[in-house]
């Protein structure tokens, strides 16, 4: 790949001209991806209907439970896409993908305790998980959002 530009060009001005504006244009993006205000509540309770899923009362609805949840979840992405014109597809840097990370290790885990709890016969606690998942996946997606953001406008 061939450079066009003169050793002239290569002075630091125009190294400090090119990285003002890469941060200019980092803080447009992170203006531009603000997560509409419904998206984490309709991602919180897509979760939770996968977490509560095991207390179905026949394999059938909870199969069909689970097909709804997918579903929801691609019209969810589609929806937010629409929405902000962007994809996103990998996180923006350590701490963000830290709290993917634990969220979703967390929902796992809660999917687990829901299935034991109805192994054991203990269908009216499945509630109680399902309740908790919602919370913490609003909570978890918030955290996750912020530090986003600050990743997203610091280039880290």
């Amino acid at each position: 790949m061939e450079s066009h530009e003169s050793p002239h060009d290569r002075t630091p001005d125009a190294a400090r001209e090119a990285l003002d504006t890469l941060n200019a244009d980092r803080s447009t993006l992170a203006d531009h991806i603000v997560t509409p205000p419904w998206f984490y509540p309709a991602l919180a309770a897509i979760t939770t209907a996968f977490v509560a899923s095991p207390a179905a009362p026949t394999p059938f609805v909870q199969s069909m439970v689970v097909v709804a949840g997918s579903v929801s979840l691609i019209f969810l992405v589609l929806a937010y896409q629409k929405r902000t014109g962007l994809a996103i597809s990998r996180t923006a840097g350590p701490r963000s993908l830290g709290v993917l990370i634990v969220v979703g290790v967390a929902i796992v885990v809660l999917l687990g305790l829901s299935q034991a709890l109805t192994l054991m016969g203990m269908r009216p606690w499945v509630a109680a998980v399902a309740v908790f998942t919602f919370v913490m996946v609003l909570a978890g997606c918030r955290v996750y959002d912020r530090f986003y953001d600050t990743e997203l406008r610091s280039g880290r």
